[in-house]
């Protein structure tokens, strides 16, 4: 990613690398102190969190969230500025919506050696990506690599009553070096590997095969370049872009253009015959009541010679006072040729507006709409239920209110809207929660339900969770069950099923998490039993 930094002389950075998971347990039994911030925006790759300050936050921290009303780990801290951090999702927590609550434990003490900087705030949707760490001495400045990455392997299968049996297993590696050799250089790159025995075979090896970003950067005097694979945050709906990225910062003022291709639809593989090029401007100011972001773009994309799209991308983001957070995005078709028909009218092709609303410390208030094109998964471990709920509720209006009733009792409810002009029955969800933090013997517990109703099919999911950190915090242990009771209007079929789950997530070191899991689900005709095993190990140089 492209990083940015101020001309500053006889400036020094020390970038501190605490890996983990969860708080080590030093700080157990003394009076815990929260610094609190929110999400202000999330990539596919980054989620962005903005503080008041970010004095006592260092690299490596791990960030939690209210999950079920217990502060779980969610984030690391990948880089920070004076007010804002770039972090990445710890498994399982790729749901963090903007203007969720985050926080950190204070710590008691900062080592008096550890230097303060002012450095430029982190700009959502990822002005700054990656912090460039200097040593500087009487007469020499000396440039620090800085090595952020993972690596896992894991395992899983489905085993049925009879056939659809299937194994798999997975290896991903991310890797991420800022100022390779001390140069004005930076590489990035998220690989996967997959393959399963069994059932769905795949065809050819690049099913398998998947690169999702492989580019290197060079970055200096406010000019930045990449070359590769990279999702540019500016104009993250537009997804990977392959080729030559480039931008120049100005004050509060970006210009950039991409010449290039998109990756192949089907496979994801590099395709020459899909190019694409554009121009884009962005505007980012950090104000005294919060950050305020704008950028516009305006691509052509082609198939072969021929021109296949022409559209503009339009985002913004800010952060009105303290309680109001705005997130918002449109696309607007210029030209389209669709079987040899070419029309050159304006079309609204793609819409996502969001507004989150704290009026006091206990309530949350969240509205959004989305109206983007659906979303092509190439991998996924979703079950058929939540499949058929994620397919049913992404397009449409949602509003969320989030209550803490007490200090260990939370509530949660959502409804959301979605009406086709093809259909006359509208989709309609309900979903309640209620979280308890603090029961007998540490352990927590959660209650939840959800109605839903479409054109085709309704039905109810009742569940229940109980967690319980052993081990002075290194393991987690969990249980949970749902009911689910489904009915198909074609030929007014059923779908009753009992699903339990367990799982442990087990902090082996600071930079080592194992994590085992298993879902069972019951019904009438058929059980099916799901495992899987995964091996975690991050990487940071200190």
């Amino acid at each position: 990613m492209p990083v940015t930094q101020p001309e500053k002389n006889d400036m020094r950075k020390i970038c501190i690398i605490i890996s983990g998971i969860f708080f080590v347990a030093h700080l157990s039994g003394q009076t815990v102190e929260w610094i609190k911030g929110s999400v202000s925006y999330v990539s596919s790759a980054n989620v962005y969190v903005k503080f008041a300050s970010t004095d006592d936050i260092v690299e490596g921290d791990t960030l939690f969230t209210q999950v079920n009303g217990n502060w779980t780990a969610a984030l690391l801290v990948k880089k920070k500025s004076s007010l804002s951090c770039i972090t990445n999702p710890l498994s399982g927590m790729t749901n963090l919506a903007v203007g969720a609550e985050v926080g950190v434990k204070k710590k008691a003490l900062i080592p008096a050696d550890i230097p303060k900087v002012d450095a430029p705030a982190i700009l959502p949707p990822g002005l700054l990506a990656d912090t460039l760490a200097e040593n500087v001495t009487a007469d020499k400045k000396v440039r620090r690599p800085l090595v952020n990455g993972r690596f896992s392997a894991s395992t899983n299968a489905s085993i049925a009553d009879g056939d659809n049996n299937y194994q798999r297993v997975r290896m991903a590696l991310t890797m991420n070096v800022s100022q390779i050799g001390g140069s004005y250089f930076s590489t990035q790159n998220y690989i996967t590997y997959r393959h399963r025995y069994g059932i769905d075979q795949q065809s050819g090896f690049y099913d398998d095969f998947k690169i999702y970003a492989l580019a290197l950067s060079y970055d200096r005097n406010g000019h930045s370049a990449t070359f590769g694979r990279r999702i540019n945050n500016r104009i993250a709906n537009m997804g990977a872009i392959d080729g030559l990225q480039y931008e120049k910062k100005s004050g509060d003022f970006v210009t950039g253009l991409f010449l290039g291709s998109r990756p192949d639809f089907m496979n994801y593989t590099f395709n020459p015959n899909l190019l694409q090029r554009g121009l884009f401007f962005a505007h980012e100011h950090q104000t005294s009541g919060g950050m305020i972001q704008t950028s516009f773009a305006i691509v052509e994309q082609r198939n072969h010679s021929n021109t296949d799209r022409r559209f503009t991308y339009f985002q913004h983001s800010s952060t009105l006072g303290k309680n109001v957070n705005l997130f918002g995005s449109v696309e607007l078709d210029l030209y389209q040729k669709v079987n040899e028909v070419i029309t050159n009218k304006i079309k609204l092709t793609g819409a996502y507006f969001s507004v989150r609303y704290r009026p006091f410390r206990q309530l949350n208030l969240t509205a959004s709409y989305d109206n983007r094109r659906n979303v092509i998964f190439y991998e996924t471990n979703r079950t058929y239920i939540d499949q058929l709920l994620s397919q049913e509720t992404r397009q449409g209006y949602r509003l969320q209110v989030g209550y803490n009733l007490l200090r260990s009792v939370n509530l949660s409810a959502s409804a959301f809207y979605r009406y086709q002009e093809n259909t006359a029955t509208p989709t309609k969800n309900y979903v309640a929660n209620i979280n308890f933090s603090k029961l007998i013997m540490g352990l927590s517990a959660g209650l939840n339900a959800n109605k839903l109703e479409s054109y085709y099919f309704k039905g109810t999911i009742f569940g229940a969770r109980l967690s319980k950190n052993v081990a002075k915090g290194q393991v987690n242990l969990e249980a949970n069950y749902r009911m689910v009771n489904y009915t198909f209007f074609s030929g007014e079929q059923t779908l009753n099923q009992d699903i339990v789950g367990m799982s442990a997530n087990i902090n082996m070191t600071r930079l080592t998490t194992l994590i085992l899991s298993y879902e069972g689900t019951f019904d009438a005709t058929k059980n099916y039993h799901r495992y899987f095993v995964t091996a975690i190990q991050r990487f940071k140089n200190k």
